[in-house]
């Protein structure tokens, strides 16, 4: 882990518990695109709903620091929007965590291209009145009426993270940080007293479900979360986690869910307490998920570079899923992003 880094660990139509979930092609979050009727994951075996990951680039990375146009250690995947079309990404440039943080925005038509789209930041922590000292943006996506809309977590170095939002009119700004956040941990002995963190959202024909790592104590056991909202602005809480621990690979903590919506179902790939491990799980209804078996589908030896991992953004996209993510060694070579690739069976 680096020295300066430690760090916590087109429609789709989905039955869910009486609700369809769709996720449009233009605006839909984690960059959906056109698909069939799912077929219910649960119907099939934990060995039926594998994936398989490669590395289409091999050691070079799709996005670095130096396009990133910022002279700092790491850089992040942040948001991956599709819209349009065209892919944006919302990365976090920064040099200590916690600390400031940049957030570039950069687009490709392909995912493997990227150019900087603007000069300078479209946000920085310091835009956030409630960041200590920093903010980390983690999903976004685009309403019906245009507005761009961008989840981060709070990155405090005491207090306990929470969750916010920021809005545009185009993802060019002007961006508007909300005052306050929108999701914040729970009451004192609950799952997620310790805080809040590396929201996912996924937009739905009612509303928006986002998925989030909650934490037991700050820095302790995490376990994922479920938020609703009929609009992206008010968010209520599901009771208690709707994934946990279970796997021995997993270290009794789970961490940055990242999810989209394929014709087959929800799909989500979340790390472990060991951030280089990497596991899949499947839903069919938001809440109750089913993991791809009993071990990691990424590890460290996976990678196209020696490294650890951090953070991540998860796309599909005309029957692939693309996994952007956060590779590096320390803080004198840094972190760059890499991408990997999986069709969906």
């Amino acid at each position: 882990m680096p020295a300066a880094r430690s760090r916590w660990s087109s429609q789709a139509f989905i039955t869910v518990a009486g609700v369809v979930l769709l996720a449009a092609c233009s605006g839909g979050p984690s960059g959906t695109s056109p698909g069939g009727t799912a077929s219910p994951p649960g119907s099939a075996s934990p060995s039926g709903l594998g994936l398989s990951f490669s590395w289409p680039d091999g050691p070079k990375p799709v996005v670095t620091r130096t396009l990133a146009g910022i002279d700092a250690s790491f850089v992040n995947p942040g948001a991956v929007i599709e819209h349009l079309g065209t892919l944006h990404m919302f990365a976090n440039v920064f040099s200590a965590w916690p600390g400031h943080v940049d957030v570039p925005h950069l687009t490709s038509t392909d995912g493997v291209t990227w150019k900087l789209a603007e000069a300078t930041p479209s946000l920085t922590s310091e835009d956030v009145p409630f960041a200590q000292p920093g903010a980390d943006v983690s999903t976004g996506f685009v309403t019906e009426d245009g507005t761009w809309v961008l989840i981060f977590e709070s990155v405090n170095a005491v207090a306990r993270w929470e969750i916010g939002r920021a809005t545009a009119p185009s993802p060019d700004g002007p961006w508007t940080v909300d005052p306050a956040p929108i999701l914040t941990g729970g009451s004192a002995g609950s799952w997620d007293a310790g805080g809040l963190a590396w929201p996912s959202v996924v937009r739905t024909d009612g509303g928006y479900l986002m998925y989030f790592t909650g934490l037991d104590m700050p820095r302790g056991k995490g376990a994922i979360g479920l938020a609703t909202s009929p609009d992206g602005v008010t968010w209520t809480k599901h009771e208690g986690p709707v994934l946990v621990a279970d796997q021995a690979w997993e270290l009794q903590k789970l961490d940055r869910p990242r999810v989209a919506v394929t014709p087959r179902g929800l799909v989500m790939v979340y790390a472990g307490g060991r951030l280089t491990d990497r596991g899949v799980a499947w839903s069919n209804d938001g809440v109750t998920w089913q993991k791809a078996g009993d071990a990691p589908t990424i590890t460290r030896a996976d990678f196209p570079i020696s490294g650890n991992a951090w953070d991540a953004a998860l796309l599909y996209r005309d029957g692939e899923l693309t996994y952007f993510l956060e590779i590096g060694a320390d803080s004198t070579t840094g972190t760059n992003v890499y991408r990997a690739v999986s069709s969906v069976p």
